[in-house]
């Protein structure tokens, strides 16, 4: 009965691993993090340059505009750049390959999202840069959540608490404030969760 059981469980193991990519690292969630609390300490700085007490005029502010959108996309390049080596370096470890049939469904169901959220994104730059905040953490937690179903399911939750949060940001017209629910999405949550998942299925 018991050798039955296992059988089970060993062809249960192989039919997730075929159609789930479990190979991420949950090291690269914290570095993802710390990366987007250094970015959210830069901007934060930034805007303080150029704030007077007229938030009208920071909207009308275009180098300001710019030097957010290098803070943001230098911290996407950094945290891309940990989570691939970190996965693929536990992907070695495990003997596995890091380019196969759920790494490709997974990274297919995360960038769609991602791509029509940076898109729409560079139509808030022009017409409402203060929603840029809140449509990030939005789009960035439906591809989670539109990914999970090919990787760890607490990716999912982490999607769910990022939309929470992106909803909730898009109410605050303030640069400010948005960059509270950005340093606390982008970077604590990851954090927690790199963290978790780590602890999880790592150590």
């Amino acid at each position: 009965m018991n050798q039955h059981l296992e059988d089970i469980a060993e062809i249960r193991a192989m039919m997730e691993r075929s159609t789930r990519f479990l190979s991420l690292s949950g090291l690269s969630g914290v570095f993802a993090g710390t990366f987007g609390l250094i970015a959210s300490g830069l901007a934060y700085f930034r805007i303080a340059k150029d704030y007077n007490g007229n938030y009208n005029r920071l909207l009308e502010n275009q180098a300001l505009l710019s030097d957010l959108v290098k803070i943001g996309v230098s911290a996407l390049i950094l945290t891309l750049i940990a989570a691939f080596v970190l996965t693929y370096r536990r992907v070695k470890k495990n003997n596995q390959t890091l380019w196969n049939t759920a790494s490709k469904r997974l990274l297919a169901n995360l960038m769609l999202p991602l791509v029509a959220g940076g898109l729409f994104c560079i139509i808030l730059l022009q017409n409402a840069p203060h929603l840029i905040d809140s449509a990030t953490l939005l789009f960035y937690g439906l591809a989670l959540i539109n990914a999970s179903k090919y990787t760890y399911n607490d990716i999912r939750y982490l999607g769910i608490a990022e939309v929470v949060l992106g909803i909730i940001s898009g109410f605050m017209n303030d640069y400010y404030i948005g960059l509270f629910f950005w340093a606390f999405g982008f970077g604590v949550l990851h954090i927690l969760y790199g963290i978790l998942l780590y602890r999880k299925y790592e150590n």
